[in-house]
């Protein structure tokens, strides 16, 4: 077994883990213990903490737009504070985003020069990802399944390739840049 074959593997189930962990239990402590446990462990820790600031920038800021326009929401525990207005998806979720970024470089990497196939990826796989979150009560949808299907698919299929392209041009200077 290659390293780079376990290193994809470790960053596969550690990614899991963190999905896991945020649908079952919006659990944020732990999560970001994984977190910082990939960036110690990465062999590309400087590229993949710029990119899982990239990503998490991003993603925060398209899910907060999909929550603040109603796609999906929230029970008002889900924030760290008790507030019944939020501005912004929970630190679960923004951690959630981290990971992703976290990924990209290594068990994702097989999209990397792939765009159509990231794109049909992102349209494909996030709804379903919404929909197990959904399904264990992490989130709630404001629109029928179909229509949610529908904005999820044609948002992923933009922002899971757009993840890529920041991915590269973050690292074309770091001389490690395998995204």
């Amino acid at each position: 077994m290659s390293n780079s074959f376990t290193i994809k593997l470790v960053n596969f189930l550690w990614f899991q883990t963190i999905w896991w962990l945020v649908v079952l239990y919006q659990s944020t402590f732990l999560v970001v213990g994984l977190l910082l446990a990939w960036l110690i462990y990465s062999p590309l820790r400087k590229s993949d903490s710029k990119i899982m600031i990239a990503v998490l920038l991003l993603g925060t800021s398209v899910d907060s737009l999909l929550m603040l326009t109603g796609v999906f929401g929230f029970e008002p525990g889900a924030w760290l504070s008790g507030g019944a207005s939020h501005w912004i998806i929970p630190i679960w979720l923004v951690c959630l985003w981290a990971a992703l970024g976290g990924s990209i470089q290594h068990s994702l990497s097989a999209f990397a020069d792939k765009p159509l196939l990231a794109m049909a990826a992102g349209a494909v796989f996030a709804p379903l990802s919404y929909f197990g979150g959904q399904k264990f009560g992490a989130v709630t949808f404001g629109y029928s399944p179909l229509v949610t299907v529908g904005i999820l698919a044609i948002v992923w299929g933009v922002v899971f390739p757009a993840c890529f392209l920041l991915a590269k041009k973050l690292t074309a200077d770091d001389g490690q840049n395998s995204a």
